[in-house]
């Protein structure tokens, strides 16, 4: 009986806490300077997850700076 109990309540516990990933996340990408893609180049990053399970992919603000030496 204990055991039942302990699966019910488990059940209960697992269905009142939201799923890990909501619908804020699944949002699709703004238009600048993002792409949905199923793999990002190496340019770019993963910002989220789009609508259809692809990845949303950011442009790295990679540039070359000369270090000044003193």
């Amino acid at each position: 009986m204990r055991i039942l109990l302990f699966i019910l309540g488990v059940l209960a516990l697992l269905s009142i806490t939201p799923p890990g990933r909501s619908s804020y996340f699944n949002a699709a990408c703004p238009p600048r300077r993002h792409a949905c893609r199923m793999k990002c180049n190496t340019n770019e990053y993963a910002v989220r997850y789009c609508d259809d399970s692809r990845i949303c992919c950011r442009m790295k603000n990679v540039e070359n700076k000369k270090n000044n030496k003193w």
